[in-house]
């Protein structure tokens, strides 16, 4: 079998690149860099230092995947209200890019992994499950939703590849770029306490997310491909507690062993609290999310390994900033 996986330096994708190595796949990486490290890629993948909007038929034809994971994103949902164009760019026209060389190389299965910013604001105060109507309200959430309906959209006219769409959330872990200021909340606050800066936090910290350790997150992503109940399903896939912001800058601090002091910032225009079900993948995925970490555990898993290399030069903005209207100081 062989995977092509995009984003491979980055952090979910390189954990999906180890777990499809270990199911046997010869696997080629793409990556830019942009946002992403060299060090986090597997040795066994082979390498190539690409855009998702570069020209990819000749590389697909000649590596003839049998499955595509397609991971490459900016994530920084907040951020993306200020740099829409590069958002979609970046976010759609890229899965445009790299699903058709998949359909022109006649990839039998792609794997997008999406998030739950398509659903935008909950209704009824219950957690998101896949049959919810999606109404995201940010540009990175538009974004994902735009690209699953253009894979449903090509698998009914061309016939093919089946597609596996994932809506992970809040994902943390070993690997996790912590130098990045516009995302990654866990690795914010795991590079402001090792550098003993105070956690910044918008509003009071009452906002509430379930943090998603990577490896059942992987898991399930590198098995969807030879899993017959995953082809042309939607998944939500994270983690199940509930945890303001707030009392994950507690978890991080007594983690970190370090003093948890804040930095209260004017609160941003964001979802309150969003939590998903994960029933549908608990029945499709079981022994994926048989690996759940709790969080506590998994930040202190998170923790020794960002304790072993020196914390990276911050991360620069992707882009110009093209709305400065009610950008949050801290991202100026």
């Amino acid at each position: 079998m062989r995977a092509i996986v995009t984003g491979v330096a980055g952090f979910i994708g390189s954990h999906v690149a180890d777990r499809l190595l270990a199911r046997g796949y010869r696997v080629l990486g793409i990556d830019d860099l942009s946002g992403g490290f060299r060090e986090n890629v597997p040795a066994a993948v082979d390498f190539e230092p690409l855009s998702c909007n570069a020209p990819l038929d000749d590389l697909f034809k000649a590596y003839r995947p049998d499955a595509v994971f397609h991971l490459a994103a900016y994530a920084a949902e907040g951020l993306s209200h200020h740099i829409p164009h590069f958002n979609y760019q970046n976010n759609v026209l890229g899965t445009v890019n790299v699903l058709a060389a998949s359909q022109r190389a006649a990839a039998g299965h792609f794997v997008f992994t999406s998030s739950i910013a398509v659903y935008g604001h909950p209704t009824g105060g219950g957690a998101f499950r896949e049959a919810d109507a999606c109404h995201p309200c940010d540009p990175y959430g538009i974004a994902k939703l735009a690209c699953e309906q253009q894979i449903r959209a090509a698998h009914d006219y061309f016939g093919g590849p089946t597609y596996t769409l994932f809506r992970p959330h809040n994902v943390y872990g070993p690997r996790q770029n912590i130098a990045d200021l516009y995302r990654n909340v866990v690795g914010i606050f795991m590079r402001c306490g090792l550098q003993g800066e105070p956690f910044p936090i918008f509003g009071d910290g009452s906002q509430t997310r379930s943090f998603s350790y990577i490896t059942p997150v992987a898991e399930a992503i590198a098995a969807a491909a030879t899993e017959p109940a995953a082809k042309n399903q939607t998944f939500n896939i994270g983690g199940d507690q509930p945890t303001s912001v707030a009392e994950l800058a507690t978890a991080v601090a007594e983690v970190l062993g370090v003093e948890r002091k804040i930095a209260t910032l004017e609160p941003r225009n964001e979802v309150q609290h969003a939590h998903a079900d994960h029933e549908k993948a608990a029945r499709v995925f079981p022994e994926a999310l048989g690996e759940s970490v709790e969080l506590r555990e998994g930040l202190q898993r998170m923790a020794a390994q960002v304790r072993t290399a020196p914390i990276p030069s911050p991360t620069p903005c992707p882009a110009p900033i093209e709305l400065p209207a009610r950008l949050p100081p801290r991202w100026q």
